[in-house]
């Protein structure tokens, strides 16, 4: 099949989208299928085959978002002439919408991921004054309205996406991840980083700092954990426009010296980053499918999580992580347990990599080929 992605989300980029886009186009090149990839330009940038980018504009200089233009120009035209069995939209913003007209010109199949709870990051759009939850929850359904068929990461977003009033066949199918990569090892990336002890516990977050990921209630929550087990650092890795105030409620509980900000880490590195931690901690209740959950799996992690349906078919409780109500006196305790108890955490360690293997890139991408066929037919 000759497959186009068309995706608002993808390198230099580091998220969730952007990654899985990167492995599944990977995934499904491996099995003989020609992938392209058309997505936002970036300054700097080296050509890569199989990679369409379309000139852009800045619409987050911070966090080096951008926003395709899909205007007539040399790539689009390219684009056009290119003869694709199927296309395959990411994100919702204006390339995979692009993708829309494209495959109706073309009338070809258009399937779309939805990737993001954006009604949940209104607050990112001029503070949420302008667009509101219910303006993006319309939206979304008057996109998927357009396309063929709609992908769910998680039975979850099947589910709110039929509380949007979608009418259109929903599939859940998993994002796509190169579980072996997180296979490592290596011990020490972390405790090299920030001159560790020996004998210190890592408690590891990774992720962006947003306000949906509630990483000030693992912060919180840690100030709790630390009255009892002083040989304990958080190390939290990401970027975002939380940092500051993250790094304020530390300081004003005290654990400036316990709670560590590595920044954001290449995705090439994260596997020594997880290498090197004694548990994953996660308390976000706004995710899709948790994509840092299945590589904590899979680096075999120990979790500790907040209870939510995004995750309810990666973690069982008790056999590879604890789920917990969103309270932080019991997500406390449940870490402290956790961390007192060698033996349950190397039987969560062994269970997180036997149960996520069924997430891997192979089985998502067995699922996609069936999908493809079905909607081409």
């Amino acid at each position: 099949m000759k497959i186009g992605f068309f995706t608002d989300g993808y390198k230099p980029q580091i998220n969730g989208v952007a990654i899985s886009v990167e492995e599944c186009a990977k995934a499904l090149a491996k099995r003989g299928h020609e992938v392209y990839i058309i997505a936002p330009s970036y300054p700097n940038l080296k050509k890569e085959k199989n990679v369409f980018r379309l000139r852009s504009i800045t619409v987050h200089k911070k966090f080096n978002i951008r926003a395709a233009l899909v205007n007539p120009g040399t790539e689009v035209y390219k684009i056009l002439r290119q003869d694709f069995d199927i296309i395959h939209g990411h994100t919702g913003g204006p390339i995979s919408m692009a993708g829309i007209e494209f495959a109706k010109l073309k009338k070809i199949p258009y399937v779309f991921t939805y990737h993001t709870f954006w009604d949940k990051y209104v607050h990112y759009f001029l503070r949420g004054k302008v667009i509101t939850p219910r303006m993006v929850r319309l939206i979304s359904r008057v996109l998927i309205g357009r396309c063929s068929t709609v992908i769910a990461p998680t039975q979850k977003v099947k589910e709110e996406l039929i509380s949007y009033g979608v009418k259109k066949p929903i599939f859940v199918i998993p994002n796509c991840i190169d579980l072996k990569k997180f296979k490592t090892e290596a011990k020490g990336f972390l405790r090299k980083k920030f001159k560790l002890a020996k004998q210190d516990k890592i408690i590891l977050f990774v992720g962006r700092l947003g306000k949906e990921k509630s990483i000030d209630f693992l912060v919180s929550a840690f100030s709790l954990i630390n009255k009892t087990c002083k040989n304990t650092k958080l190390v939290i890795v990401g970027n975002g426009p939380e940092k500051e105030n993250l790094q304020y409620l530390a300081k004003k509980l005290e654990l400036s010296d316990k709670v560590l900000f590595a920044g954001e880490i290449s995705y090439d590195i994260l596997p020594k980053v997880y290498g090197d931690a004694d548990m994953f901690v996660f308390a976000s209740t706004t995710e899709t499918q948790g994509m840092v959950i299945m590589e904590a799996m899979a680096s075999g992690l120990p979790i500790v999580a907040v209870r939510d349906g995004a995750i309810r078919s990666m973690i069982g409780n008790k056999i590879n992580g604890i789920l917990v109500k969103k309270d932080e006196q019991k997500f406390a305790k449940q870490v402290i347990n956790l961390l007192k108890n060698k033996k349950l955490r190397e039987k969560l360690s062994v269970n997180a990599k036997k149960r996520v293997a069924k997430f891997s890139e192979e089985k998502t991408v067995e699922k996609l080929e069936k999908l493809y066929q079905q909607v081409m037919t």
